[in-house]
């Protein structure tokens, strides 16, 4: 099925199912393609078995998914390409190759729940100056087969600071490689009450290059039960101020291959801690850190790294 009509919307009233029919995997062939159209509703579905995706979003078109399951597709549960933008809203990627992709100068919104889980291949794809802004939703990216949340290629996850984003969470457990990887890419968060619990992977969160930035105590970051907690590798840099727990993982921080600047911040509504990991924090080739307030349990560095503020290099 393509989409050639501006503002059509499709009505499932929550029980129709369109399927795909499966077949080998072909990608780029979408059970519903939105091309260079306007305004297209898809809500109340259930779409499946598609041999390439489930919903194609191509040249320009913009469009909204809301209350729909997608599952079990060849390639790629939904994808927003070629300068499309869409908005989901209380949807479930599940057992798909990909759950979503967001490529080549795209964009979406997350509204409402959002379950990107159990997909063979990853989670969330993020590329190509592409941007995802989570608003006011409840993001579960679990239990994939790859990473849970991948942004690359000058992209961007972000947490935007309006009063409608208030209170967005992000969950990331249990991915086969890792919870969130950036890759020349930006994770920000600028929201009141956001928090990002990433967990039970090989590593938390991968920055090798690219950013973290939470400059002004309003997010929350649980980093637990990895076995690397946060690894920055060439580039990679990061400002938390404030609320950032980094616990029960084998190694709390880890950089390596010169990273960038460091800045770990604690303040007193929010504070922060990298304690309770097997080594808490390791520093290596080049590293500049700054633990400004921040409980600090076990830190060693190598000659090249150096630290500053209330938790220096022993």
């Amino acid at each position: 099925m393509t989409i050639t009509t501006d503002r059509i919307t499709l009505d499932g009233q929550g029980t129709a199912t369109i399927d795909g029919g499966g077949g080998q995997p072909t990608e780029f062939d979408g059970v519903v393609t939105i091309d260079a159209v306007q305004g297209v509703t898809i809500k109340g579905f259930t779409i499946q078995h598609g041999p390439g995706e489930d919903i194609l979003g191509l040249r320009g078109a913009a469009f909204a998914v809301r209350n729909t399951t997608v599952r079990e597709n060849g390639f790629t549960g939904v994808v927003v390409g070629q300068s499309s933008t869409a908005e989901l809203s209380d949807c479930s990627l599940h057992h798909n190759g990909n759950g979503m992709e967001v490529v080549t100068g795209s964009s979406a919104v997350f509204k409402g729940t959002i379950d990107i889980t159990d997909n063979s291949v990853g989670g969330l794809d993020i590329n190509g100056t592409s941007i995802v802004e989570v608003r006011g939703a409840h993001v579960q990216a679990s239990r994939n087969g790859g990473f849970g949340v991948v942004a690359g290629s000058n992209s961007e996850l972000s947490f935007f600071g309006y009063a409608t984003s208030a209170g967005s969470t992000l969950t990331v457990d249990a991915n086969v490689r890792g919870g969130i990887a950036l890759g020349d890419s930006l994770l920000e968060v600028l929201s009141e009450n956001t928090t990002i619990t990433v967990r039970n992977s090989p590593v938390g969160i991968i920055v090798r290059p690219g950013n973290i930035v939470s400059p002004f105590g309003s997010g929350t970051f649980v980093i637990e039960n990895n076995d690397v907690g946060l690894d920055f590798r060439l580039g990679g840099t990061a400002i938390f101020r404030g609320g950032l727990t980094v616990q029960n993982n084998g190694t709390g921080v880890r950089t390596e291959d010169g990273a960038g600047v460091l800045w770990f911040i604690s303040i007193p509504p929010n504070p922060s801690a990298i304690t309770g990991n097997g080594l808490d924090v390791d520093l290596r080739f080049g590293a500049r850190a700054t633990f400004d307030g921040v409980a600090v349990g076990t830190i060693t560095c190598d000659g090249t790294a150096l630290s500053r503020g209330t938790t220096v290099c022993p």
